[in-house]
């Protein structure tokens, strides 16, 4: 008698073990902590190398206002290399950013992931020095005694 009572006691603590560990498959997912939405990736995708882009035509207009000094061109805007070698620039970056990080991860939660480093550092070896003293002690009568520490 005493079996079925202990036996449904340990049915459902094994339910209650195994219900929660799929509603936290369905909550990863839907953590908004865990991983960036779409629209933030797209975001990031457009702005950062959009900025770039901009930033590098910008620079080149002010190249432009400058006076060029006797003998040289006065320096033109060129789309091709003011804007868009700095905006694919930026895309590569982002890209690679993105494979670094695993796709945007945000660093904490349940989808933390482990940092894996291109390069591993040798191991610092701990060296000890032994130092051995010769110390010579005198008595009071004066007589000197040679003793080793070790």
């Amino acid at each position: 008698m005493t079996s079925s009572p202990q036996k449904s006691a340990f049915s459902k603590h094994t339910q209650e073990q195994i219900q929660p560990a799929s509603t936290t498959a369905t909550t990863n997912d839907e953590n908004p902590y865990g991983q960036m939405s779409l629209t933030a990736r797209l975001l990031v995708f457009l702005l950062v190398p959009s900025a770039t882009g901009l930033i590098g035509l910008f620079s080149s207009f002010l190249q432009s206002t400058r006076t060029p000094l006797e003998g040289q061109e006065p320096h033109t805007i060129d789309l091709d290399r003011d804007f868009m070698t700095p905006f694919l620039l930026g895309l590569a970056f982002v890209i690679v950013i993105g494979f670094q990080t695993g796709g945007f991860r945000v660093a904490g939660g349940m989808t933390a992931m482990e940092r894996k480093f291109a390069l591993s550092w040798p191991k610092a070896k701990r060296v000890r020095k032994v130092r051995r003293e010769r110390v010579i002690v005198e008595d009071e009568d004066g007589d000197l005694d040679d003793k080793k520490d070790r």
